[in-house]
């Protein structure tokens, strides 16, 4: 087993999601790859209605490193077909 990415833990809004959990009925550890909240904009406001937190194994990283390494921060932001290779590993 590859070794946890640093990462710390992130606040959106009043939610806490820690840097690192690991699920019942595993041993493995996964690590916070991003969170963040979603909403709509309804009226001219933006409408926060949950929070999200996207957790992965540590061998995602080399997975996604392999087709993804290299691109800036907004070429991943921006790619569905990068996140599409996030879900389905």
């Amino acid at each position: 087993m590859s070794k946890l990415p640093s990462v710390t833990g992130v606040q959106v809004e009043t939610q806490l999601f820690p840097p690192t959990v690991k699920p019942p009925g595993t041993t493995n550890t996964l690590f916070l790859a991003g969170a963040g909240a979603r909403g709509l904009d309804i009226q001219g406001k933006f409408v926060k209605f949950t929070a999200i937190g996207v957790y992965l194994e540590d061998s995602a990283v080399g997975s996604l490193a392999v087709k993804w390494k290299g691109k800036t921060a907004e070429e991943l932001t921006e790619s569905v077909e990068f996140f599409r290779d996030v879900v389905t590993g």
